[in-house]
């Protein structure tokens, strides 16, 4: 059935004044008596513990690029290190009450979030299923080394394994997390819910939306982060993703049962820095970043500023606006305050900000205040720190000696991305529960209809068939597209006008009455997170369709087509598939804009 959504005239043309609900900024109070409740003392002091060692293994990579030694090992690590020295609070407080179901999706700067999401979840993880994931990984390789660090128990050698995974991946080592074809900008550990990271600024906006649609589409636990940097909010695939994201039909159209909006949280890292420009008072003009959600729903995104400076502001931050995602009562915006003390990347000098402003958020220096917090409330004493921050230095240290180690830890032969480029690989459905129709597909009017249809060119007298009563080319994908939904539960598409009006020259016709909204729907016209929503989907698992309607539109997705869907299946040597179709019309006739065959450059792109 088409939707029926009256809009009527009288009700929308009546004056009127909006009222903006008021957004949060900075209100998290400190309460230590709370705070040892909620987490104990153990926990409040892992926090510090985690701080640190991203700050140490950050430190280690600065050293390495900037002189080329640290602690006395050599070694010239060619590739980048964007670094989030001065951010480590807002990363680990962000995973103190995520679980492994919970998805984070970062930036080019995200080391400290891949180790703080996984050190989260060695911490909340039994020995026994820490073992087995360790064991399955990668056969075993990637814990065959980290077993020759020290430990002193399962836990303490899955933080071996992490680290190690970590660097190894950065230096390019077969036995990093992604057998080093992902390197600094794009490592991750899907096992620990470290899903990937994205080298282009807003990258994973569209993409981890698209997770997150995933997850409410097949009913999964959990919610989806995607972790942009302030800058980003200049790039339309940010936008584009909140507007996807926002979408009245979860709750107007939806199935009740679905479960509401996707659970998607676009917490933006506010450092205040895109590179060199300065977000606040230059590049910029919303000055609380936290106000744009307003401009997204009358619910503002849920938006809140919060102190990245207190990792347990942002551990409550999170816990409440999880719960709201859980709820489906998405999407949500974080303004999440950090600020990195490091430039750019290792090259930058950092001319374009002044030294006092750097001096004083490094006295501000969340680490040192946190641990001073723990000091003075009795949790600890500061040689019981120094003791760790040793402990943590030792550690790394026999990481890097191992990761360094051409005959310890070999690089992929160059051969082997060809083998991961692509799935080269047939699944018929990508679970096995049953599907969710409308009807019968036998059943279906259009199914029904195309039964009569002459399915060859001339009839029996020799003569051509009329384009009445030929089969078409539309008719076979429609044929196809609604096969597959009938046989994997997973498979959902989207794009410009796919319901109700039955898609481009009507492929889609007839799949309204086969199908619930959550598995055939409308999307906004935005096709930058039409494709990058498609690829986050397919990549969590799920079987995705995405309409472009015409080739020329294509370019508005060039990122999404060329950067996304092309390269990760590669980037992740393969352990990530991309179960995706993205269906563009060639027209003709209907004007200069309307009328490219694209194909030609298209198959120029490795990896489609």
């Amino acid at each position: 059935m088409p939707k029926s959504l009256l809009i009527h005239p009288e009700e929308v043309r009546k004056a009127q004044i909006i009222k903006i609900k008021d957004i949060p900024v900075n209100q998290y109070k400190p309460d230590f008596k709370k705070e040892l409740a909620t987490y104990g003392k153990e926990r409040l002091l892992r926090v510090w513990y985690d701080m640190v060692t991203i700050r140490e293994f950050e430190s280690m990579l600065n050293a390495f690029k900037t002189m080329g030694s640290w602690n006395g090992i050599e070694y010239n690590h060619k590739g980048p290190a964007h670094l989030s020295i001065g951010q480590e609070a807002a990363s680990v407080g962000q995973c103190i009450n995520l679980t492994i179901d919970d998805y984070i999706f970062g930036s080019h700067r995200s080391h400290g979030e891949i180790l703080a999401k996984c050190y989260s979840a060695v911490w909340q993880l039994d020995e026994k299923k820490l073992e087995s994931i360790m064991k399955g990984f990668l056969n075993g390789e990637t814990l065959s080394v980290a077993e020759k660090v020290p430990y002193k128990n399962m836990k303490d050698l899955a933080e071996n394994f992490v680290l190690y995974g970590t660097l190894a991946e950065i230096f390019a080592r077969k036995a990093g997390f992604n057998r080093g074809l992902g390197g600094s900008m794009h490592a991750f550990f899907t096992p620990f819910g470290s899903m990937p990271n994205n080298a282009i600024v807003g990258g994973s906006a569209d993409i981890a939306t698209g997770s997150a649609l995933y997850k409410r589409i097949n009913r999964k636990p959990g919610i989806v982060i995607a972790n942009i940097g302030d800058a980003s909010m200049g790039c339309g695939p940010v936008w584009e993703a909140m507007m996807l994201s926002s979408m009245d039909q979860y709750r107007t159209l939806w199935p009740k049962d679905v479960g509401g909006a996707p659970p998607i949280l676009f917490n933006f890292f506010n450092n205040f820095y895109g590179m060199g420009g300065q977000t606040m008072g230059e590049t910029m003009g919303y000055q609380v970043l936290a106000r744009v959600g307003a401009g997204v729903n009358p619910d503002n995104m849920h938006s809140e500023r919060v102190d990245g400076y207190n990792p347990l502001a942002v551990a409550e931050a999170v816990s409440r606006k999880k719960e709201l995602l859980l709820a489906g009562k998405g999407p949500v915006l974080l303004d999440t305050l950090t600020y990195r003390i490091s430039g750019h990347s290792p090259s930058d000098a950092s001319s374009y900000r002044t030294q006092e402003e750097i001096k004083l958020w490094q006295e501000a220096d969340a680490i040192e205040s946190y641990g001073n917090y723990l000091i003075e409330n009795g949790l600890c004493t500061k040689g019981e720190l120094e003791a760790q921050r040793e402990a943590i230095g030792n550690k790394l240290l026999e990481v890097v000696k191992l990761a360094t180690n051409d005959a310890v830890s070999e690089r992929a032969p160059g051969q082997f991305i060809e083998s991961v480029m692509y799935s080269n690989g047939k699944v018929e459905k990508m679970e096995d529960r049953p599907v969710e129709l409308l009807q019968k597909l036998d059943e279906n009017p259009r199914v029904k209809a195309l039964q009569g249809k002459i399915r060859y060119g001339f009839d029996n007298e020799g003569k051509p068939v009329s384009k009445n009563k030929a089969f078409q080319y539309r008719d076979a994908l429609f044929e196809a597209l609604a096969y597959r939904f009938t046989v994997d539960p997973t498979m959902a598409a989207w794009g410009e006008e796919n319901r109700d009006w039955g898609g481009a020259f009507a492929v889609y016709r007839g799949l309204t009455e086969l199908l619930p909204y959550h598995r055939l729907f409308n999307s906004p016209i935005s096709e930058g997170a039409i494709v990058g929503s498609g690829v986050g989907y397919a990549l969590s698992g799920g079987r995705a369709v995405v309409e472009l309607m015409y080739c020329d539109f294509m370019g508005r997705a060039g990122d999404e087509i060329f950067n996304q869907a092309s390269k990760w299946q590669a980037m992740s040597a393969g352990l990530l598939k991309m179960p995706l179709v993205v269906r563009v019309s060639v027209g003709n006739k209907y004007g200069a804009q309307h009328s490219q065959d694209w194909s030609a450059l298209v198959a120029h792109i490795p990896g489609l």
